[in-house]
């Protein structure tokens, strides 16, 4: 039935052609799609009656390249019909010291509570902030996953592991995120959408906020030394030093390439999770990774596009910002079809069924519609619910994950 409504689909696609005038390369891409179609299908029947092993493989790669070919195809075509010009590229705003006294985040104009207890209930908060917990959620799940994919291994999950890993992960997030709050404060007066945050503000000095992520960090190293395993300390430090130095400090402010050369720093719980319960890495490990690595640049330049103007008076070259709206949109969507496509070797490497692929093959549907939008409707409100759809994506195919490894398997 897949492959009928793939060959539709195919088939499809080139009477649209022919119908439509479209480019050479469009054409050239629905006609190589067409070409292989069949190719698989003959392969498919090999399989189907037993034929060598190595034609599964085979039958993958060729399913891949032919929605690639027909993916590109569609973005080429989208944007032929987009009229915005390639002169959105802004100048993002020189980095100039600047102090609470005379920028957005003067701590005198920001309201102070008068009780102990709410002074008590503020720096809390502050400290909290600083944490950045809505990021939390999401990573832990990837390590969850990645705990659960290792199970399929013949590994035994402890629950105590699964906790630790979490509690450990949960410090490790919370110690990066200050540092990055510490390292970005001076730009977060200048962009709108971080203005509040706590170290503008002066809730929470400079020199304390350090001293709370070094000692979140070696909390954390003390938690998976004790109950997981060395190697996965040694992966959580590294995913720290990742996202707090390499990410914050060196590539944030000087490479419009941030955020795909910084997606390593989400992708690193995967392999946590899998290395805590097995103590070594392994390949399936390494391709939810993957997933995470080309998802990342399709999830955050849609909020980069919405955010653009507050990132370039930040002073960040953000993709949208250095190279423009349009060409960080044919980004999305090429690194959108990376995903998938990474999503659906992620499915054969580590062998998981149908709970995971129906989620990842309806779920990316939904995705790529939000990503068509996008060229259809070119508005900061349509690219900011193509953000909040990634999340969605990637958060329902991670549940999908541990319902199949954890719930149905166990």
């Amino acid at each position: 039935m897949a492959a009928l409504v793939a060959g539709c689909l195919v088939l499809a696609s080139g009477l649209a052609a022919r119908r439509v005038e479209v480019n050479r390369r469009v054409a050239a891409l629905i006609g190589c799609a067409l070409v292989l179609f069949p190719v698989q299908v003959l392969l498919g029947a090999t399989i189907a009656v037993g034929g060598p092993s190595v034609a599964g493989p085979v039958h993958l790669a060729l399913a891949m390249a032919i929605f690639a070919c027909l993916l590109v195809a569609l973005v080429f075509t989208l944007d032929d019909g987009t009229l915005e010009e390639e002169t959105d590229r802004l100048t993002p705003t020189p980095e100039s010291p600047t102090s609470g006294d005379d920028a957005g985040g003067d701590p005198a104009t920001a309201p102070q509570p008068t009780g102990r207890s709410a002074r008590l209930k503020r720096t809390i908060g502050a400290y909290l902030t600083l944490t950045k917990p809505r990021l939390m959620w999401l990573l832990c799940l990837v390590a969850l996953a990645g705990m659960g994919l290792a199970t399929l291994s013949g590994a035994t999950l402890e629950p105590s592991t699964a906790l630790a890993t979490l509690a450990g992960g949960v410090l490790a997030i919370g110690a990066s995120g200050t540092f990055n709050h510490v390292y970005e404060r001076d730009r977060d007066r200048r962009m709108d959408r971080t203005s509040d945050r706590p170290l503008v503000h002066d809730l929470v000095p400079a020199r304390n906020a350090v001293a709370f992520g070094v000692g979140l960090t070696a909390v954390s190293m003390a938690v998976l030394l004790t109950w997981v395993n060395a190697l996965a300390a040694v992966f959580t430090l590294a995913a720290i030093g990742y996202y707090a130095a390499l990410y914050t400090v060196v590539l944030k402010p000087n490479t419009a390439w941030n955020t795909v050369l910084g997606g390593g720093a989400g992708a690193l719980p995967a392999v946590i999770g899998w290395v805590a319960v097995t103590g070594r890495v392994g390949l399936p490990a390494v391709a939810l990774a993957a997933v995470i690595f080309l998802w990342t640049p399709a999830h955050f330049y849609s909020l980069a596009i919405a955010y653009r103007d507050d990132y370039a008076r930040g002073g960040f070259p953000m993709y949208p910002v250095a190279e423009g709206v349009a060409a960080a949109r044919r980004h999305i969507a090429f690194y959108l079809g990376a995903t998938l496509l990474a999503a659906s070797g992620l499915g054969w490497v580590a062998g998981l069924g149908w709970v995971y692929g129906i989620t990842s093959v309806a779920l990316g549907a939904v995705f790529l519609r939000s990503v068509v939008r996008q060229f259809r409707q070119p508005t900061d409100e349509v690219a900011l619910r193509s953000f909040y759809v990634s999340n969605y994506y990637l958060g329902a195919i991670l549940l999908a994950i541990v319902l199949e490894t954890l719930v149905v398997a166990g």
